[in-house]
């Protein structure tokens, strides 16, 4: 009897124990980020971005981020020595900037992609991804409450500025809150953080983003969000070469 009433009560914790969740599978997990990030049809952010570098002065830019699909137009409205500079991105590939000094467009080699944007920690590499299932393999680093922290490995046949990537993922919202990145020999190059996030329905993005520069000690560049505007109906000749030299 004795025995018997100690595997009931046995049997009873177990049915009262709460079971463990499983970690999320990284590989979904990395599809149901990118749907994520995307849900929007169009975005207008207006930046104040913070560049800081060791020895120098902050410096201050103001920047408008016209976004639709993978296509992109940043136009910086100060200083005055940058007012009026225009950068067109319509894949990863292919991206175009307006100069108001030549008053010209010019395509941005592919060799130039990976450097510093405006001389900040940024590069357009970095604001050009948009997706990375696609591109990524991904397994599982670390699982928490809430989060999940998964390394990136670029798949064959894919041209992308970093071959590894560890993202840490908000898995409520299914969306990233920090990324570091490597090169193919596994030296880390820049940390990003994106937090702050504010949403309108299931459609959110981070108020506050940091990228850190492990190349060169103490630079990092800071964008803050001052206005989002979501789904305006952007109009599709924003998004080319013409739009670019003439402004919005």
């Amino acid at each position: 009897m004795k025995r018997l009433m100690s595997l009931m009560g046995l049997g009873m914790a177990l049915a009262w124990t709460t079971p463990v969740s499983a970690a999320p599978d990284p590989t979904e997990e990395l599809k149901t980020l990118d749907v994520a990030l995307n849900r929007w049809k169009d975005q207008i952010f207006s930046y104040e971005m913070i560049d800081t570098q060791p020895g120098k002065s902050d410096r201050k830019l103001a920047l408008d981020v016209y976004m639709k699909g993978e296509k992109r137009v940043t136009a910086f409205t100060a200083p005055a020595d940058v007012k009026g500079t225009r950068i067109l991105i319509l894949s990863e590939t292919q991206m175009y900037v307006y100069l108001p000094a030549y008053k010209k467009v010019r395509r941005i080699a592919s060799h130039m992609t990976a450097q510093g944007f405006m001389g900040t920690a940024y590069s357009q590499d970095d604001l050009a991804i948009t997706t990375y299932a696609d591109k990524y393999s991904a397994k599982t680093l670390k699982a928490g409450e809430g989060t999940l922290k998964v390394e990136l490995l670029v798949k064959p046949g894919n041209d992308v500025a970093y071959p590894k990537i560890h993202m840490t993922i908000d898995t409520k919202r299914h969306l990233p809150t920090e990324l570091t990145y490597f090169d193919d020999k596994g030296t880390k190059l820049k940390t990003e953080t994106r937090t702050d996030y504010k949403c309108e329905g299931d459609i959110c993005v981070p108020y506050t983003m940091k990228m850190q520069d492990h190349t060169s000690p103490g630079h990092e560049t800071r964008l803050v969000t001052k206005n989002w505007t979501l789904n305006s109906n952007i109009k599709d000749r924003v998004f080319s070469r013409r739009y670019l030299q003439r402004g919005r």
